[in-house]
Protein backbone atom coordinates (compact mmCIF):
# COMPACT_ATOMS: atom_id res chain seq x y z
CA UNK A 1 0.00 0.00 0.00
CA UNK A 2 2.97 2.35 0.01
CA UNK A 3 3.24 5.22 -2.50
CA UNK A 4 5.56 6.63 -4.35
CA UNK A 5 6.15 10.27 -3.00
CA UNK A 6 5.86 13.04 -5.56
CA UNK A 7 9.42 13.79 -5.07
CA UNK A 8 10.53 10.73 -6.94
CA UNK A 9 7.72 11.19 -9.46
CA UNK A 10 10.09 13.54 -12.36
CA UNK A 11 13.45 11.18 -10.70
CA UNK A 12 10.77 8.05 -12.02
CA UNK A 13 9.47 9.78 -15.44
CA UNK A 14 13.19 11.02 -16.52
CA UNK A 15 14.53 7.18 -16.02
CA UNK A 16 11.94 5.77 -17.84
CA UNK A 17 11.78 8.20 -20.80
CA UNK A 18 15.64 7.91 -20.75
CA UNK A 19 15.73 3.89 -20.88
CA UNK A 20 17.37 3.78 -17.34
CA UNK A 21 14.89 0.66 -16.60
CA UNK A 22 14.39 -0.41 -19.90
CA UNK A 23 17.76 -2.25 -19.84
CA UNK A 24 16.56 -4.50 -16.69
CA UNK A 25 13.56 -6.04 -18.48
CA UNK A 26 11.89 -6.17 -21.67
CA UNK A 27 9.26 -3.66 -22.01
CA UNK A 28 5.61 -3.65 -22.99
CA UNK A 29 3.81 -1.31 -25.32
CA UNK A 30 0.34 -0.33 -24.45
CA UNK A 31 -0.83 0.87 -28.10
CA UNK A 32 -2.96 3.83 -26.94
CA UNK A 33 -0.32 4.97 -24.90
CA UNK A 34 1.74 5.00 -27.57
CA UNK A 35 -0.73 7.27 -29.08
CA UNK A 36 0.68 9.75 -26.85
CA UNK A 37 3.28 12.24 -27.47
CA UNK A 38 6.56 11.67 -26.33
CA UNK A 39 6.73 15.46 -25.68
CA UNK A 40 3.29 17.10 -25.22
CA UNK A 41 2.98 21.07 -26.19
CA UNK A 42 2.48 22.93 -25.30
CA UNK A 43 4.13 21.80 -22.19
CA UNK A 44 4.33 22.74 -18.33
CA UNK A 45 4.80 20.90 -15.02
CA UNK A 46 3.56 22.05 -12.30
CA UNK A 47 4.80 21.53 -8.78
CA UNK A 48 1.86 18.93 -7.83
CA UNK A 49 3.33 18.75 -4.49
CA UNK A 50 3.19 22.54 -3.80
CA UNK A 51 -0.40 22.62 -5.63
CA UNK A 52 -1.57 19.78 -3.22
CA UNK A 53 -0.16 21.98 -0.27
CA UNK A 54 -1.92 24.95 -1.68
CA UNK A 55 -5.21 23.28 -2.24
CA UNK A 56 -5.46 22.60 1.64
CA UNK A 57 -4.52 25.44 3.16
CA UNK A 58 -7.03 26.78 1.47
CA UNK A 59 -10.00 24.06 1.24
CA UNK A 60 -9.75 23.77 5.37
CA UNK A 61 -9.90 26.91 6.10
CA UNK A 62 -12.86 27.40 8.29
CA UNK A 63 -11.83 31.31 8.58
CA UNK A 64 -11.63 31.89 4.98
CA UNK A 65 -14.67 34.62 3.78
CA UNK A 66 -16.01 35.22 0.06
CA UNK A 67 -18.42 34.04 -1.94
CA UNK A 68 -19.62 30.48 -1.51
CA UNK A 69 -16.39 30.71 1.27
CA UNK A 70 -15.26 29.05 3.35
CA UNK A 71 -15.73 25.17 1.96
CA UNK A 72 -15.18 23.17 5.39
CA UNK A 73 -17.93 22.48 7.82
CA UNK A 74 -17.77 20.97 11.04
CA UNK A 75 -20.61 19.20 13.20
CA UNK A 76 -20.32 19.53 16.49
CA UNK A 77 -21.67 15.55 17.39
CA UNK A 78 -21.05 12.80 14.49
CA UNK A 79 -23.81 10.49 13.35
CA UNK A 80 -21.97 7.24 13.79
CA UNK A 81 -19.69 8.52 16.65
CA UNK A 82 -21.63 11.20 18.21
CA UNK A 83 -19.36 11.23 20.72
CA UNK A 84 -16.92 13.49 18.89
CA UNK A 85 -17.38 16.24 15.91
CA UNK A 86 -17.51 15.38 12.26
CA UNK A 87 -17.01 17.37 8.65
CA UNK A 88 -17.41 17.31 5.19
CA UNK A 89 -16.13 19.90 2.74
CA UNK A 90 -18.56 21.18 0.11
CA UNK A 91 -18.36 19.36 -3.53
CA UNK A 92 -18.07 22.18 -5.39
CA UNK A 93 -18.00 25.94 -5.20
CA UNK A 94 -21.48 27.11 -5.05
CA UNK A 95 -22.65 24.09 -3.96
CA UNK A 96 -26.80 23.51 -3.41
CA UNK A 97 -26.56 21.21 -0.75
CA UNK A 98 -24.27 23.19 1.76
CA UNK A 99 -23.07 20.48 4.61
CA UNK A 100 -23.59 17.83 2.50
CA UNK A 101 -20.02 16.23 2.21
CA UNK A 102 -19.51 13.12 0.10
CA UNK A 103 -16.94 10.28 1.15
CA UNK A 104 -14.99 10.19 -2.07
CA UNK A 105 -14.25 13.93 -1.73
CA UNK A 106 -13.10 14.05 2.01
CA UNK A 107 -11.35 10.92 2.46
CA UNK A 108 -8.58 11.27 -0.31
CA UNK A 109 -8.15 14.87 0.69
CA UNK A 110 -6.62 13.21 3.86
CA UNK A 111 -4.60 11.24 1.44
CA UNK A 112 -3.49 13.61 -0.69
CA UNK A 113 -2.04 16.07 2.36
CA UNK A 114 -0.75 13.89 4.27
CA UNK A 115 1.38 12.65 1.15
CA UNK A 116 2.40 16.08 0.89
CA UNK A 117 4.17 16.05 4.28
CA UNK A 118 1.07 17.33 6.27
CA UNK A 119 0.00 15.65 9.10
CA UNK A 120 -3.96 15.74 9.46
CA UNK A 121 -4.24 13.93 12.45
CA UNK A 122 -3.13 17.41 13.79
CA UNK A 123 -3.98 20.16 12.27
CA UNK A 124 -6.10 23.75 12.62
CA UNK A 125 -6.72 22.09 16.66
CA UNK A 126 -8.44 19.17 15.28
CA UNK A 127 -7.97 15.61 14.04
CA UNK A 128 -9.47 15.73 10.70
CA UNK A 129 -8.44 11.93 10.67
CA UNK A 130 -10.42 11.17 13.38
CA UNK A 131 -13.64 13.16 12.19
CA UNK A 132 -13.28 11.40 8.67
CA UNK A 133 -14.08 8.09 10.42
CA UNK A 134 -18.26 9.70 10.83
CA UNK A 135 -18.23 8.03 7.00
CA UNK A 136 -17.96 4.51 9.02
CA UNK A 137 -21.85 3.94 8.65
CA UNK A 138 -22.15 2.05 12.02
CA UNK A 139 -25.84 3.34 12.96
CA UNK A 140 -27.23 1.98 10.48
CA UNK A 141 -25.90 -1.38 10.24
CA UNK A 142 -23.75 -0.96 6.76
CA UNK A 143 -20.48 -1.08 8.47
CA UNK A 144 -18.78 0.27 5.45
CA UNK A 145 -17.58 3.60 4.58
CA UNK A 146 -19.98 5.11 2.14
CA UNK A 147 -19.98 8.43 0.54
CA UNK A 148 -22.48 9.62 2.83
CA UNK A 149 -23.02 9.31 6.01
CA UNK A 150 -26.31 7.70 6.69
CA UNK A 151 -25.67 6.54 3.40
CA UNK A 152 -26.39 2.93 2.15
CA UNK A 153 -24.65 0.76 -0.20
CA UNK A 154 -26.48 -0.74 -3.55
CA UNK A 155 -26.86 2.17 -5.90
CA UNK A 156 -23.74 2.53 -7.32
CA UNK A 157 -20.48 0.17 -6.31
CA UNK A 158 -17.98 2.86 -7.31
CA UNK A 159 -19.43 5.25 -4.64
CA UNK A 160 -19.42 2.28 -2.27
CA UNK A 161 -16.24 0.78 -2.44
CA UNK A 162 -14.13 3.73 -3.42
CA UNK A 163 -14.55 5.52 0.11
CA UNK A 164 -13.44 1.91 1.44
CA UNK A 165 -10.44 2.15 -0.77
CA UNK A 166 -9.45 5.64 0.47
CA UNK A 167 -10.22 4.90 4.12
CA UNK A 168 -7.36 1.64 3.54
CA UNK A 169 -4.89 3.99 2.49
CA UNK A 170 -5.35 6.48 5.47
CA UNK A 171 -5.49 3.40 7.63
CA UNK A 172 -1.65 2.40 6.06
CA UNK A 173 -0.59 5.92 6.91
CA UNK A 174 -2.00 6.58 10.31
CA UNK A 175 -2.58 3.56 11.85
CA UNK A 176 -5.14 2.19 14.46
CA UNK A 177 -6.40 6.03 15.30
CA UNK A 178 -9.87 5.70 16.81
CA UNK A 179 -11.61 3.46 15.51
CA UNK A 180 -9.73 2.65 12.73
CA UNK A 181 -8.58 -0.92 13.69
CA UNK A 182 -12.29 -2.04 14.25
CA UNK A 183 -13.18 -0.44 11.27
CA UNK A 184 -10.39 -2.17 9.18
CA UNK A 185 -11.38 -5.66 10.31
CA UNK A 186 -15.10 -5.38 9.62
CA UNK A 187 -14.65 -3.49 6.07
CA UNK A 188 -12.52 -6.94 5.21
CA UNK A 189 -15.46 -8.93 6.21
CA UNK A 190 -18.08 -7.10 4.73
CA UNK A 191 -15.91 -7.70 1.42
CA UNK A 192 -14.87 -10.87 1.95
CA UNK A 193 -18.88 -11.99 2.80
CA UNK A 194 -20.51 -10.04 -0.20
CA UNK A 195 -17.86 -12.53 -2.54
CA UNK A 196 -18.46 -15.44 -1.00
CA UNK A 197 -22.37 -14.67 -1.65
CA UNK A 198 -21.54 -13.94 -5.09
CA UNK A 199 -20.40 -17.10 -5.74
CA UNK A 200 -16.37 -17.66 -4.33
CA UNK A 201 -15.90 -21.25 -3.01
CA UNK A 202 -12.81 -22.71 -1.94
CA UNK A 203 -15.03 -26.70 -2.36
CA UNK A 204 -15.03 -26.33 -5.00
CA UNK A 205 -13.04 -23.67 -6.30
CA UNK A 206 -15.41 -21.09 -7.67
CA UNK A 207 -14.69 -17.64 -8.53
CA UNK A 208 -17.05 -15.31 -8.00
CA UNK A 209 -19.57 -14.08 -9.89
CA UNK A 210 -19.80 -9.82 -10.50
CA UNK A 211 -21.54 -8.71 -13.09
CA UNK A 212 -23.81 -5.90 -11.68
CA UNK A 213 -24.45 -2.30 -10.84
CA UNK A 214 -23.69 -2.41 -7.19
CA UNK A 215 -24.17 -4.76 -3.82
CA UNK A 216 -26.69 -4.20 -1.01
CA UNK A 217 -23.76 -5.51 1.89
CA UNK A 218 -27.03 -4.75 4.68
CA UNK A 219 -28.85 -7.36 3.19
CA UNK A 220 -26.40 -9.27 1.00
CA UNK A 221 -28.20 -8.96 -2.40
CA UNK A 222 -27.20 -7.87 -5.66
CA UNK A 223 -28.36 -4.73 -7.85
CA UNK A 224 -28.52 -5.69 -11.79
CA UNK A 225 -30.52 -2.59 -12.80
CA UNK A 226 -28.99 0.00 -15.02
CA UNK A 227 -25.45 -0.37 -16.69
CA UNK A 228 -23.18 -2.64 -14.85
CA UNK A 229 -19.68 -1.95 -13.47
CA UNK A 230 -17.91 -5.60 -13.24
CA UNK A 231 -14.66 -3.65 -13.01
CA UNK A 232 -15.27 -3.62 -9.21
CA UNK A 233 -13.69 -7.08 -8.90
CA UNK A 234 -10.54 -5.02 -9.02
CA UNK A 235 -11.91 -3.17 -5.87
CA UNK A 236 -12.70 -5.93 -3.72
CA UNK A 237 -9.26 -7.63 -5.45
CA UNK A 238 -7.43 -4.86 -3.85
CA UNK A 239 -9.17 -4.36 -0.45
CA UNK A 240 -9.12 -7.83 0.54
CA UNK A 241 -5.17 -8.37 -0.67
CA UNK A 242 -4.31 -5.49 1.60
CA UNK A 243 -6.64 -6.81 4.23
CA UNK A 244 -4.67 -10.28 3.82
CA UNK A 245 -1.36 -8.36 4.27
CA UNK A 246 -2.21 -6.35 7.14
CA UNK A 247 -4.26 -9.76 9.03
CA UNK A 248 -3.20 -12.51 7.64
CA UNK A 249 -6.52 -14.36 7.47
CA UNK A 250 -6.38 -16.64 4.55
CA UNK A 251 -10.20 -16.18 4.17
CA UNK A 252 -9.61 -12.64 2.97
CA UNK A 253 -6.89 -14.06 0.55
CA UNK A 254 -9.11 -16.48 -0.92
CA UNK A 255 -11.81 -13.75 -1.66
CA UNK A 256 -9.13 -11.33 -3.10
CA UNK A 257 -8.07 -14.37 -5.63
CA UNK A 258 -12.13 -14.66 -6.44
CA UNK A 259 -12.71 -11.88 -7.49
CA UNK A 260 -9.02 -11.16 -9.69
CA UNK A 261 -10.11 -14.74 -11.20
CA UNK A 262 -13.60 -13.25 -11.90
CA UNK A 263 -11.64 -9.88 -13.40
CA UNK A 264 -8.72 -11.43 -15.71
CA UNK A 265 -11.46 -14.30 -16.92
CA UNK A 266 -14.15 -11.47 -18.54
CA UNK A 267 -13.86 -11.21 -22.73
CA UNK A 268 -14.51 -7.77 -23.14
CA UNK A 269 -13.41 -4.31 -21.45
CA UNK A 270 -15.08 -4.02 -18.18
CA UNK A 271 -14.07 -0.15 -17.02
CA UNK A 272 -16.33 2.02 -15.75
CA UNK A 273 -14.89 4.41 -13.65
CA UNK A 274 -11.72 4.22 -11.79
CA UNK A 275 -11.78 0.98 -9.79
CA UNK A 276 -10.10 -1.16 -12.73
CA UNK A 277 -6.77 0.66 -11.87
CA UNK A 278 -6.50 -0.56 -8.50
CA UNK A 279 -7.58 -4.35 -9.74
CA UNK A 280 -4.55 -3.95 -11.66
CA UNK A 281 -2.12 -2.94 -9.41
CA UNK A 282 -3.21 -5.52 -7.31
CA UNK A 283 -2.95 -8.22 -9.81
CA UNK A 284 0.83 -7.10 -10.52
CA UNK A 285 1.65 -7.19 -6.57
CA UNK A 286 0.12 -10.73 -6.20
CA UNK A 287 1.95 -11.94 -8.90
CA UNK A 288 5.11 -10.72 -7.43
CA UNK A 289 4.29 -11.61 -3.93
CA UNK A 290 2.53 -15.01 -4.26
CA UNK A 291 3.59 -16.56 -7.65
CA UNK A 292 0.17 -16.06 -9.50
CA UNK A 293 0.32 -15.17 -13.35
CA UNK A 294 -2.41 -12.73 -13.84
CA UNK A 295 -2.51 -10.97 -17.43
CA UNK A 296 -1.45 -7.26 -16.58
CA UNK A 297 -0.89 -6.78 -19.92
CA UNK A 298 -4.42 -7.45 -20.88
CA UNK A 299 -5.92 -5.16 -17.35
CA UNK A 300 -3.83 -2.19 -18.91
CA UNK A 301 -4.71 -2.69 -22.29
CA UNK A 302 -8.43 -2.42 -20.86
CA UNK A 303 -7.59 0.80 -18.24
CA UNK A 304 -6.13 3.06 -21.08
CA UNK A 305 -8.62 2.30 -23.75
CA UNK A 306 -12.03 2.73 -24.18
CA UNK A 307 -14.72 0.20 -22.59
CA UNK A 308 -18.15 -0.30 -23.90
CA UNK A 309 -20.16 0.28 -20.85
CA UNK A 310 -20.04 4.13 -20.35
CA UNK A 311 -17.22 5.24 -23.07
CA UNK A 312 -14.45 5.53 -20.42
CA UNK A 313 -10.95 5.20 -20.81
CA UNK A 314 -7.94 7.47 -21.53
CA UNK A 315 -8.22 10.63 -24.21
CA UNK A 316 -5.69 10.87 -26.86
CA UNK A 317 -5.36 14.44 -29.11
CA UNK A 318 -5.77 17.63 -28.74
CA UNK A 319 -9.12 20.33 -27.55
CA UNK A 320 -8.84 23.29 -28.96
CA UNK A 321 -5.04 23.21 -29.95
CA UNK A 322 -4.26 22.00 -26.34
CA UNK A 323 -2.51 18.42 -25.89
CA UNK A 324 -4.68 16.69 -23.53
CA UNK A 325 -3.43 13.37 -23.78
CA UNK A 326 -3.51 11.50 -20.71
CA UNK A 327 -6.78 12.93 -18.87
CA UNK A 328 -8.78 10.05 -17.73
CA UNK A 329 -13.22 10.30 -18.77
CA UNK A 330 -15.31 9.72 -21.48
CA UNK A 331 -12.88 8.70 -24.07
CA UNK A 332 -15.10 9.09 -27.36
CA UNK A 333 -12.23 9.88 -29.60
CA UNK A 334 -15.12 11.78 -32.15
CA UNK A 335 -15.92 14.40 -29.64
CA UNK A 336 -18.04 15.06 -26.95
CA UNK A 337 -14.88 13.74 -24.65
CA UNK A 338 -14.69 14.98 -21.19
CA UNK A 339 -11.96 14.33 -18.36
CA UNK A 340 -12.39 14.50 -14.18
CA UNK A 341 -9.20 16.04 -12.02
CA UNK A 342 -9.87 13.32 -9.98
CA UNK A 343 -9.63 10.20 -11.98
CA UNK A 344 -6.38 11.26 -13.36
CA UNK A 345 -5.11 11.86 -10.52
CA UNK A 346 -6.18 8.44 -8.74
CA UNK A 347 -5.47 6.26 -11.70
CA UNK A 348 -1.96 7.57 -11.28
CA UNK A 349 -2.04 6.94 -7.51
CA UNK A 350 -3.14 3.22 -8.26
CA UNK A 351 -0.28 2.83 -11.78
CA UNK A 352 3.47 4.13 -10.71
CA UNK A 353 3.53 1.73 -7.57
CA UNK A 354 2.11 -1.21 -9.92
CA UNK A 355 5.83 -0.94 -11.54
CA UNK A 356 7.69 -1.80 -8.66
CA UNK A 357 5.74 -5.30 -9.08
CA UNK A 358 6.01 -5.35 -12.82
CA UNK A 359 9.13 -3.35 -14.67
CA UNK A 360 7.79 -4.42 -17.74
CA UNK A 361 5.59 -1.59 -18.05
CA UNK A 362 7.88 0.91 -16.59
CA UNK A 363 7.69 3.13 -19.60
CA UNK A 364 4.22 2.85 -20.50
CA UNK A 365 3.12 4.21 -17.22
CA UNK A 366 6.60 6.91 -17.24
CA UNK A 367 5.12 8.28 -20.79
CA UNK A 368 1.24 8.57 -19.84
CA UNK A 369 2.22 9.65 -16.65
CA UNK A 370 4.32 12.59 -18.43
CA UNK A 371 1.03 13.39 -20.53
CA UNK A 372 -1.24 13.34 -17.67
CA UNK A 373 0.55 15.46 -15.15
CA UNK A 374 0.88 17.97 -18.09
CA UNK A 375 -2.65 18.05 -19.31
CA UNK A 376 -3.87 18.03 -15.57
CA UNK A 377 -2.87 21.58 -15.23
CA UNK A 378 -5.81 22.87 -17.57
CA UNK A 379 -8.16 21.68 -14.76
CA UNK A 380 -7.08 24.84 -12.88
CA UNK A 381 -7.61 28.88 -13.85
CA UNK A 382 -4.66 30.47 -15.44
CA UNK A 383 -3.89 27.38 -17.46
CA UNK A 384 -6.19 28.36 -19.99
CA UNK A 385 -8.37 31.76 -21.46
CA UNK A 386 -10.81 33.32 -19.37
CA UNK A 387 -13.30 32.68 -22.00
CA UNK A 388 -12.68 28.70 -21.62
CA UNK A 389 -13.19 28.52 -18.41
CA UNK A 390 -16.01 28.29 -16.13
CA UNK A 391 -16.22 30.53 -13.05
CA UNK A 392 -12.98 32.28 -14.12
CA UNK A 393 -14.01 35.32 -12.20
CA UNK A 394 -14.78 33.63 -9.32
CA UNK A 395 -11.50 32.17 -9.01
CA UNK A 396 -9.96 35.35 -9.62
CA UNK A 397 -11.63 36.87 -6.68
CA UNK A 398 -11.12 34.58 -4.53
CA UNK A 399 -8.57 31.98 -5.40
CA UNK A 400 -5.75 33.90 -7.31
CA UNK A 401 -2.93 31.66 -6.24
CA UNK A 402 -3.80 28.67 -7.78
Amino acid sequence: MKHIPYRLFIIFCMSVLSGNLMGQVSQIEIARVELMPNEPSPYFMRDWNAVATAYDSFVYDEQKTGQHLPLVFVRPQGVNYPDRESFGLDTYVGTFSNENGEGINVLPSIVSATLAGIDKSNQFGRNWVLMSQDYFNRGNGENLYLNNIGGHSGSDWWYDMMPNIYFYQLYDLYGPIGDAQNQFHQVADRMSGAVQAMGGSATPWTRAFMDYRAWDFLNMQPNADGVHEPEAAGAYAWLLYHAYKETGDEEYLRAAEWSMEYLINLNSNPSYELQLPYGAYAAAKMNAELGTEYNIEKLLFWVFNRGPFRGWGTIVGTWNTFDVSGLVGEANDGGNDYAFQLNGVQQAGALVPLVRYDKRFARTVGKWMLNVANATRLMYPGFLPSHLQDADAWSDANDPGV
